[in-house]
């Protein structure tokens, strides 16, 4: 019964495989295409045609729902996996439920796949990892450009705005997105301080507009830090919307201004024209998939780095200034369509 895909476990991962989903289904047209995907991360993957069901597996794992899902799967009697994950466990649970997966041979268990896929020292850009998985499957290169685009219904749209309505935003008001958070670690954030300059900056130079702070429950506190005692119309959206409702309020939204992350990521695939703050990360590699966006980057001597907190004095973030990022978002402000 078709092909099942292991989505990636990162939000921003997630959409930058969006493009290697569009090939997948572009090349297998025929072939009923499912998406197994953490219940947090399964959002994103609403209203995207190419996929015809989606398939939610627990947040965490128990030896008992690990179990339950595997056989879960070996009902559906799968033809073919395809994993964009790189983890040990999603090729047991694959392999658990009798479905032939193919994907890159790492974590020690090569020996779980049926079709492995020869790793590569490219660094180019992160969509091109999961792209080569296609490429394997297929045989052949891809020579034509998948976009990683996310679609918001009109009822979704509708619903958004009614809720901003509820919080006090009235329709029209020119919205600014600002994520001062990574899911990552604070390595990956801009310094709070600077936010909160940012935040109180803008509304004085845009009275007329309100800033929203998207966020999961675990930000809400840090958020509320950040814009404590602002004047200006500020709505902290840390922990009060799903995934889903974040997405449809980002929607109205006409600019972005975060760091390298999962929202970084949504808001690129809304194709809303967003600044983004780079530090230990490698622009190159996961530098948004937009039309419109201005990355601000001062590479550091040591960077690029995977700490999740930054061991010494955060230089790659702190040599960007706040007068930097608002003249990117001015530049910005009136690219919208």
């Amino acid at each position: 019964m078709g092909i099942v895909i292991r989505s990636p476990n990162w939000i921003g991962d997630g959409i930058m495989g969006l493009p290697a989903l569009r090939a997948l289904r572009a090349h297998f047209p025929g072939e009923f295409l499912a998406m197994a995907a953490k219940r947090y991360l399964a959002d994103i993957y609403l209203n995207v045609p190419e996929i015809d069901e989606i398939i939610p597996l627990p947040d965490r794992w128990s030896a008992s729902s690990f179990l339950s899902c595997a056989r879960d799967l070996g009902s559906r009697r799968f033809e073919r996996g395809v994993l964009f994950t790189n983890s040990f466990s999603s090729a047991l649970l694959f392999r658990l439920a009798g479905i032939r997966s193919s994907g890159y041979a790492r974590d020690g268990r090569g020996w779980l796949l049926h079709d492995r896929v020869a790793a590569s020292d490219d660094h180019g850009h992160h969509q091109h990892y999961y792209l080569r998985i296609v490429e394997h499957l297929t045989g052949s290169r891809i020579e034509r450009s998948f976009p990683a685009v996310l679609s918001v219904s009109d009822g979704e749209r509708e619903r958004a705005a009614a809720w901003l309505r509820g919080q006090g935003i009235p329709p029209g008001t020119p919205l600014l997105a600002v994520s001062p958070t990574a899911a990552y670690g604070s390595s990956k954030a801009w310094l709070p301080g600077r936010f909160r300059e940012l935040i109180g900056r803008w509304l004085k130079g845009h009275p007329g507009s309100a800033v929203l702070l998207p966020g999961s429950p675990s930000e809400r506190e840090g958020i509320s830090a950040v814009a404590e005692g602002l004047p200006g119309r500020i709505l902290n959206l840390a922990g009060r919307l799903s995934l889903r409702q974040a997405i449809a309020v980002l929607a109205h939204c006409r600019l972005f201004i975060g760091n390298d992350s999962g929202l970084m990521h949504i808001a690129a695939a809304l194709d809303l024209p967003l600044v983004a703050v780079f530090g230990p990360t490698e622009p190159g590699r996961t530098a948004p998939l937009a039309a419109r966006f201005r990355l601000l980057y001062h590479r550091a001597d040591c960077a690029p780095c995977r700490h999740r907190e930054c061991p010494t004095d955060h230089r790659c973030m702190a040599s960007v200034a706040v007068d930097e990022v608002l003249a990117a978002a001015d530049g910005l402000w009136g690219t919208e369509t």
